[in-house]
C-alpha cells in the first residue's frame, strides 16, 4: 500500500460529492444517492485506516483527507440548497467551520477535538438525512443545531487555543 492509492480514496470524495450534486439537481434517484453516500463513507474510512495500517499518516495526507471531507459536504449541501431543499447560509456557516479548523490547528499537524468531530459527522451526514426526511421546515431546524454545535465547538477551540498560548 502507497500513500497514492490512500491519497486518491481522499480525492474520490471530490468526485462524489459532485455526482451527488448531480443526481440530486439533474437526475434525483435515492438509490443512486444512497450508493454515493455509501462509497464516500466506505472512501474515508478506508483511506485513515490504511494510512494508520501502513504508517502512513502524514501532515499533508491529513490536510488532504479534511479537504476532501469538505468538498463532498459542500456539494452535496449545495445540491439541497440548489433544490430547495437547504438554507443557503447554512453553506458559509460549513465553509467558516473549515476555515475555523485549519487556523486554530495552527501549522504542522492538525488538532482534532471530540465535540468539533462530531459536529464534521453532523455536516457529513447532513445531506443524506435531508434528503431522506424531505422537509424543509424539519431541515431548516436541523440546520440551525448544527449550526448552534458549530459555532458552540469553534468558541470551545478558540479558547483553548488561547489558553495554550497563554
Amino acid at each position: 500500500m502507497n500513500r497514492h492509492i490512500i491519497n486518491a480514496l481522499s480525492l474520490s470524495r471530490i468526485l462524489f460529492g459532485l455526482l451527488f450534486l448531480y443526481f440530486v439537481v439533474f437526475d434525483f434517484n435515492i438509490i443512486n444517492l444512497m450508493v454515493i453516500f455509501s462509497l464516500t463513507i466506505v472512501s474515508d474510512v478506508l483511506d485513515g485506516y490504511w494510512a494508520r495500517k501502513y504508517n502512513l499518516v502524514m501532515d499533508e495526507g491529513s490536510k488532504v483527507d479534511v479537504i476532501c471531507d469538505f468538498l463532498f459536504i459542500i456539494f452535496s449541501t449545495l445540491a439541497l440548497v440548489l433544490i430547495d431543499l437547504a438554507p443557503s447560509w447554512f453553506l458559509i456557516v460549513i465553509v467558516l467551520k473549515l476555515i475555523e479548523f485549519f487556523m486554530t490547528s495552527g501549522r504542522g499537524a492538525l488538532k482534532y477535538d471530540k465535540f468539533g468531530t462530531y459536529v464534521a459527522y453532523m455536516f457529513y451526514a447532513f445531506p443524506i438525512v435531508a434528503i431522506l426526511i424531505n422537509s424543509k421546515i424539519i431541515i431548516l431546524i436541523l440546520s440551525i443545531v448544527i449550526t448552534v454545535c458549530a459555532i458552540t465547538s469553534s468558541f470551545l477551540r478558540i479558547k483553548d487555543m488561547r489558553e495554550l498560548n497563554d
